[in-house]
């Protein structure tokens, strides 16, 4: 199961900002929209300045990379535009890039996610019901005036109950995050020199489409999986 990129929703609804990463491969995904596009792989992104220089990125919860290194999430699927289509040559498994993007959040389904959250209601309902039951056990103590006063008392308690629970579901959001509208694309390293690489062609994309981008796919997991690309 992945990690949630909740750390990229600090950067959600503002301004674009740079970030580098490590390209994996190229694949195809179904948009919202229903659309099938081609998509990117990116790994360990953080977050970098306009001249690649690493930022800073403090937060108790920053995901640390296999180096040992902070990073704002382990991985994300990005589209492909007319900027990617416009580097120099086409990317290969462990080339590194930065760019500047934006972020996007998106509705997830995760069974994870809805166990945690019902497992908090769950557990307010059985305080509450602890409390109910009490105050059924106590209640022939109370007359008039205390009586009331111990029922909206109890009353007051299970709502607050519930109202944390809410609280602590919103914190579970059943969404996530990515980047979005990549622009500005430098490669920073190309990891295999000897590997004879195309450059993209996006005018042969928006001619061929899926035909295109399926064949550039196609290669790309070749190297994924062999070393090499045909």
């Amino acid at each position: 199961m992945s990690i949630q990129r909740v750390i990229l929703a600090d950067f959600y609804q503002q301004a674009p900002q740079y970030y580098h990463a490590t390209f994996d491969h190229l694949s195809h995904t179904k948009a919202v929209y229903g659309k099938t596009i081609p998509v990117a792989l990116l790994k360990n992104i953080y977050l970098v300045d306009s001249e690649d220089n690493r930022l800073a990125n403090i937060r108790e919860d920053t995901y640390i990379d296999q180096d040992g290194n902070p990073i704002i999430a382990d991985h994300c699927w990005v589209q492909l535009n007319q900027a990617w289509f416009n580097l120099p040559h086409e990317l290969l498994q462990g080339d590194e890039i930065y760019f500047k993007a934006e972020v996007e959040q998106y509705n997830i389904t995760r069974d994870d996610l809805a166990k945690k959250r019902k497992l908090i209601w769950e557990k307010a309902k059985q305080l509450n019901d602890g409390i109910y039951s009490a105050w059924q056990g106590s209640k022939h103590m109370y007359h008039g005036v205390q009586y009331q006063s111990a029922y909206e008392q109890m009353r007051s308690h299970i709502q607050a109950n519930n109202e944390m629970a809410r609280l602590q579901q919103q914190n579970i959001p059943m969404v996530d995050y990515t980047l979005t509208d990549l622009s500005d694309i430098q490669v920073i390293k190309y990891l295999n020199h000897t590997e004879r690489r195309i450059k993209y062609n996006y005018k042969q994309y928006l001619k061929q489409h899926l035909k295109y981008s399926g064949w550039l796919v196609a290669r790309s997991k070749s190297f994924t999986q062999t070393g090499r690309v045909f």
